[in-house]
Formats: structure tokens, C-alpha cells, sequence
């Protein structure tokens, strides 16, 4: 009898051991910039020196839990990790607490889907936000779950008091938390209507709004004005690929119609709601909504939610759903697990919507199919082949054990795939090796490296300001600024992937590195390397300008190919018309044998210009060279990576280095932007520059 009792516990217990192993085996670093500015509002907030401009820093929880962490065991890796990590393990409780009564079977269930979601188990040990929101969420709905139907009615006030507490622990986390307010709605209207639980939600009202005048109040003692957050946020936003209210009716539509779909699958978020929506296709599946017992209350909260991510706006001024990045929708897994679980679990006892399930696995698979990633073959596919052999099948309750085991075997491939990704950036070695190498064995010199792995260097140094002026970005330094001080150049591929730049990128002294500059570390497995820089820039650098030409397609440019049919001034950067791109740009085209030094000297091709889009481009900035054979060198820059935000200009730049000894006799130089495409595309303000390089 108590072993049956404890059965559940160890369950638990196992699915938090997940967690743990996870972050032993699975843990890839810091992105390096949200996050480790949370580690330093959280050191600033140690020193209480928190800066109330930044809408970061009202993320309270985040950051006091993190200042807690820091207090206690200083800053490293573990205790950036640790608010996580427990907030994680409360959600696990809280999911185990509300399956318990259905069973071991259904507490699997619940627990693989919440815990074996890739997403979910990637964000529980990150110094992120959105896992607060998670368990603000899925705390506030178990509360007012508890109150409906677990003969609470006489406890209106205790429960109300914390369901609004929930919630508020949610809005000082994240603003994400705006997405739940279409399901309170409809809740609150529900209950309403059937005259129910009214004494519930005054309650609740009456706690919210004490609350939240309690944190206006406090606000406006700590910064003088009670609307400061808002201020704040407003003060630093900025155009970027989810500012859907700037952009073109087409990005929006196809952001609230296919985008959060299409994430939903390719993510894997769908998968516990390909359940939830697969049982409402059956006679009278709409009473559901009536929310008359303990299933319904979940089912509708998990469909509310799903289709308040794709709707819903997070802007009051003006129509802007959330951006499509997974880590925003952490919140859906926990609620969805706890419908979906009891679906599969009667699906087991009787193969109760089977029919229904299984049709609705076969159409996500099919659109997987067409998706990028490997969902199609490590979680569609498998989990509409055990789901249609189980329907085929008699039952027995050895192959129910079977099927449990194999469903959650299936959930987690994609993170074990994880584990294997996190096991090949080698994240810990990475911070040992920078550690020792760029901190203290070279504590006296400047280091030039990524934007990323310049957070990471001050991050690991506390957040000294004294150790953190020595740490430079490439676009920081100069000669000026190395003129007699030891300098040493830091490359480290997985930390400049994780500052969005590629090679391309890399400025010249980092991407050619002189001979003269001294190699005193490398790991090519990491492809990691520090070099001491005794010459700087090194033969990367600028040169002589050879030739600079400016193409405003307002008149004929010597050299520059014209076409007016290309032309547009409905939609222009500067001056009355741009160049409209239905193959090929306008094309500057140069006789390389012209140029003075051309044998002597290799050459840099610069090229500048400004871009607009209106949706998703394949163009690309090309540069090449070409002799009567035909053309022997090709570079090309894709630009839609560099497009912050569709339905605006914005500015580009791509430099090709060319050497001296490949060029042939009687050569033409080519630089135009080329797309295959039909989308319109512009651009303007078109400028070639030719150096030389000593």
C-alpha cells in the first residue's frame, strides 16, 4: 500500500532528475544578451544601483531572485541558473498536484509533455523571464481550478486573494502575461452569465486592484512617477522584425493566420494541443465551453490561450500580436499537458477518440513534412505511427505500459538531439578556457573580440567596472586605442554565431590575420583562438581609395547600367525615385585594368546601399569579376538576414577582399543585387568604393 502511495512521488522525482541531468549534459551558456543584462541588473540591484529608465529592470522576480541567488553564492553559471531551475521544478508540482487523482498513467503523461517539450526544458535553467510567466499562469488557472470544483466554495476570499496574486506575479515578470486576458475574459463572462462563483472574481477584482495600487506606489516612491514601467518600455522600444503595426498589412496577416501555426509546429508547441483540438471534432463538442467540471476548465483554457498567442496584441495603441520566438509561449505547455494527458489516457483505456486523434497527428505530420528541422522524422512521424498501431491493436495492459514508455521516448529524441548540440559547443570548456587564458594569465591587456563574448568576459569577471573597460567589441577600437598596449584578439565561432554575425561580418584585421600578429592559443575542435596583436589593423586594413562612385538613380552615373523602367518614385529612400529590382539591379561595372597599382596591390571592394522589402527576399548583394572566359570570382551577400523590420529602409554593407594574384588581364568588376524571386524590392543610395591594401 504505500509503495502504491509513494508511486507518484517517485514519478516526480524522475521527471526533476530530467531537469537536473538536463542542465548537467544539456546546458549551452548564456545568449549573451538579455540575459546576462538581467545578471547585471541583478548585480546593479546588489548595489543598489538599479536603473528605473530600463524596462528590464521592473521584471522583478527575475532579477531579485537572481540578485538573491548572486548574494548567496556570488555570480556564476549555477546561480544564474538556480531562479530558473526552482520556478521549473514549482511547475512539475503543480502539474503532478493536479494529474495525481487520475493515476500514475495519466501523471506520465502530464509530466512528459510538460517536461520533455524541447522548448521548455531549454529555457529551465536560462536567466529568462518566461518561465516565470509559465508558472504565473499555470499557478493562477490550479487555483481557481482548486475553488470550482474541489468543494472550495466556502474559501472565495483566500482563493481569490492568491489567484490575484498569481497573476501579479506574473505582470512583475513579463509583460507576456496580457496573453491570458482573453481567457480570464471569457471565464469571467462565463461565470457571469450561468450566475456562478460571482463572489470569486469581486474578490479577485478587489485584490487586483489593491495590488496594483500598492505597485504603482511603490513605483512612484522608487522613481517619482507611477507610470515609469510604462514610460520606460515606450522609451525603449525600437523597430524590429515584430514591430507588426509599422509593416505591411501582408506581414501582419501572415503573421496571425500562418505564423503561430506554423512556429507551433515546427517548435513543437503543438504537440499536446494536437490533442485538445482533435476532441472537439465530435457531436455537442462545443458544450465543453460551458466549463461544467474539472476536464472542460482545462481544455478551454489551453484552446483560449493557443489562439489568444496568435491573436491577441500586446500593444494598447495599436494592433501587434507577440513576436514569434517559442520562449514567449513557455506558458501553453503546462496548461495544455493537463488536458491532453487525460485524452491520451482514455484513448488507452478505450481508444476514445482515436479516430479523431489520429487524423489530426496525420495532418501535422504532412505540414511538418514541408517544414524546415528534423520534426517530421524524430516526433510527427513516430507519434502517429504508435498511435495508429495502438488503434489497430487489442488492448492489453502491458502494451498500455508499452505505449507510455514509447510516447515518451518519442518526446524525448529532440532533446536528447539538444544534449547532443550542447555536447558539441562544449559551453564549459569554452568558459574555462577564456577564463584562464583571457582573465588571468593577460589581466593587464585589452581584448578584442565579439559583442557576445565581450558580455561573457565581463560577466565573468563580476561586472568589475575595472576589469570590464579592458573588454572591446570590433567596433569599439582603433589604432588610436592599442597605440602601446598589449592587445589580444579573441575568435571564438560559437560566441560570434551567437552575435548574428558570420564571417562576412568579422572586420578585416579578424578575418585576415597577419602574420606578424602571434598565435598563444587555439582549439580547433572549438575553434577557439587568442592571438596577440603586434600589428594593427593588420594586412586587412583600408588602403588608398582607388575609386568611389554613388548611384542615387536620380541621373545617368558614369559606369552604372540604367534602365528607367526600374525605376519607382512611389517608393524611394532619398530624392524622387529608387531602383526597383525585378532581376538584377542596376549594375556598376568596372575595367579593373584601369585602376592604378592594379598589379602592385590587392584590392578591397566596398559596397553600401539601402534596402527595402516588403516581405521575405531571396536577393543578394553580388560582387564579381569577370574576364571574356566568363566570371571566376563571385561573392554574394543575402540580404533578407539584415532586414530588422519588412516595410522600411535599412541600411547595408558587404566588403570583399580581392587578391592581387587572382586577378587576370582584361577583368570587369561587377557589384549589383541579383533575385530570383518575384516580391518587390528596392534600393537607393547605391555607393562602390575600390581601395588598395598595403
Amino acid at each position: 500500500m504505500n509503495k502504491n502511495r509513494l508511486a507518484p512521488y517517485f514519478i516526480l522525482l524522475f521527471y526533476i532528475l530530467i531537469i537536473v541531468l538536463y542542465h548537467l549534459f544539456g546546458y549551452t551558456g548564456h545568449f549573451g544578451f538579455d540575459d546576462l543584462h538581467y545578471a547585471e541588473l541583478a548585480k546593479d540591484l546588489l548595489r543598489g544601483e538599479l536603473d528605473f529608465g530600463d524596462h528590464y529592470a521592473y521584471r522583478f522576480t527575475l532579477v531579485g531572485l537572481t540578485a538573491l541567488s548572486y548574494l548567496i553564492s556570488g555570480i556564476s553559471d549555477f546561480a544564474s541558473s538556480l531562479p530558473a531551475l526552482g520556478i521549473t521544478i514549482i511547475i512539475l508540482i503543480i502539474v503532478f498536484n493536479t494529474l495525481r487523482e487520475h493515476g500514475p498513467a495519466t501523471i506520465v503523461l502530464g509530466l512528459s509533455l510538460t517536461t520533455l517539450s524541447n522548448w521548455f526544458l531549454f529555457y529551465s535553467d536560462k536567466l529568462m523571464p518566461d518561465i516565470f510567466v509559465a508558472l504565473s499562469v499555470i499557478w493562477a488557472l490550479t487555483i481557481l481550478h482548486r475553488y470550482k470544483f474541489k468543494s472550495e466554495k466556502n474559501k472565495a476570499a483566500r482563493h481569490a486573494i492568491l489567484f490575484a496574486f498569481a497573476l501579479f506575479f506574473g505582470f512583475i515578470s513579463k509583460g507576456t502575461i496580457v496573453l491570458v486576458l482573453p481567457l480570464l475574459l471569457f471565464l469571467f463572462i462565463s461565470d457571469i452569465i450561468q450566475k456562478r462563483d460571482l463572489k470569486f472574481w469581486a474578490y479577485s477584482l478587489i485584490s487586483g486592484l489593491v495590488l496594483m495600487a500598492l505597485y504603482l506606489f511603490a513605483i512612484w516612491m522608487l522613481t517619482g512617477n507611477m507610470t515609469e514601467r510604462f514610460d520606460a518600455i515606450a522609451g525603449n522600444s525600437y523597430l524590429n522584425p515584430c514591430s507588426y503595426d509599422q509593416q505591411s498589412l501582408k506581414i501582419l496577416l501572415k503573421r496571425i493566420f500562418i505564423g503561430f501555426f506554423e512556429l507551433s509546429i515546427f517548435q513543437t508547441l503543438v504537440t499536446g494541443f494536437i490533442f485538445v483540438f482533435a476532441i472537439l471534432f465530435q457531436k455537442k463538442g462545443l458544450r465543453f465551453f460551458r466549463i461544467n467540471d474539472s476536464f472542460s476548465f482545462f481544455l478551454v483554457s489551453a484552446i483560449i490561450l493557443f489562439l489568444s498567442s496568435s491573436f491577441m496584441t500586446i500593444s494598447a495603441n495599436s494592433y501587434s500580436p507577440m513576436c514569434l520566438d517559442p520562449r514567449h509561449y513557455l506558458f501553453l505547455l503546462p496548461v495544455a499537458s493537463i488536458p491532453a494527458s487525460r485524452i491520451i489516457a482514455d484513448f488507452l483505456e478505450s481508444k476514445q477518440h482515436g479516430l479523431q486523434m489520429i487524423i489530426a497527428l496525420l495532418g501535422i505530420t504532412v505540414i511538418s513534412l514541408f517544414l524546415k528541422g528534423n520534426t517530421f522524422i524524430l516526433l510527427y512521424l513516430p507519434l502517429l505511427g504508435l498511435f495508429g498501431l495502438y488503434f489497430i491493436t487489442r488492448n492489453s495492459q502491458r502494451f498500455q505500459y508499452l505505449f507510455i514508455t514509447l510516447f515518451s521516448v518519442i518526446l524525448l529524441l529532440i532533446p536528447l538531439d539538444m544534449v547532443r548540440y550542447a555536447q558539441e559547443v562544449k559551453y564549459r570548456i569554452q568558459r574555462e578556457i577564456v577564463i584562464k587564458q583571457a582573465l588571468d594569465n593577460n589581466r593587464d591587456c585589452l581584448i578584442v573580440t565579439n559583442e557576445v563574448q565581450k558580455r561573457l568576459l565581463r560577466y565573468y569577471s563580476g561586472f568589475d567596472e575595472e576589469q570590464g573597460s579592458r573588454f572591446l567589441s570590433y567596433e569599439e577600437i582603433d589604432a588610436e586605442m592599442v597605440r602601446g598596449k598589449q592587445t589580444l584578439l579573441l575568435l571564438n565561432w560559437y560566441t560570434r554565431y551567437l552575435s548574428g554575425m558570420d564571417a562576412n561580418d568579422l572586420p578585416h584585421y579578424a578575418l585576415e590575420i597577419s602574420l606578424s600578429n602571434e598565435l598563444i592559443f587555439e582549439n580547433r575542435d572549438l575553434d577557439l583562438f587568442i592571438y596577440k596583436l603586434k600589428v594593427f589593423p593588420p594586412a586587412g586594413r583600408e588602403g588608398m581609395l582607388l575609386l568611389s562612385t554613388l548611384n542615387d538613380f536620380e541621373n545617368e552615373i558614369p559606369f552604372w547600367s540604367q534602365n528607367d523602367q526600374d525605376y519607382s518614385s512611389d517608393i524611394k529612400y532619398a530624392g524622387s525615385k529608387s531602383n526597383r529590382v525585378t532581376e538584377y539591379s542596376s549594375s556598376f561595372v568596372y575595367p579593373l585594368d584601369s585602376l592604378q597599382d592594379r598589379d602592385t596591390h590587392d584590392l578591397m571592394i566596398q559596397c553600401s546601399l539601402f534596402c527595402y522589402a516588403q516581405d521575405k527576399t531571396d536577393a543578394k548583394i553580388v560582387v564579381s569579376v569577370e574576364d571574356h572566359e566568363g566570371t571566376y570570382i563571385w561573392k554574394a551577400l543575402e540580404v533578407n538576414s539584415y532586414l530588422k523590420a519588412y516595410s522600411n529602409w535599412w541600411p547595408l554593407t558587404f566588403s570583399v577582399p580581392i587578391n592581387q594574384k587572382d586577378l587576370k588581364t582584361m577583368s570587369r568588376l561587377k557589384v549589383y543585387v541579383w533575385k530570383s524571386d518575384d516580391k518587390p524590392f528596392h534600393i537607393d543610395n547605391f555607393g562602390v568604393k575600390i581601395l588598395s591594401r598595403y
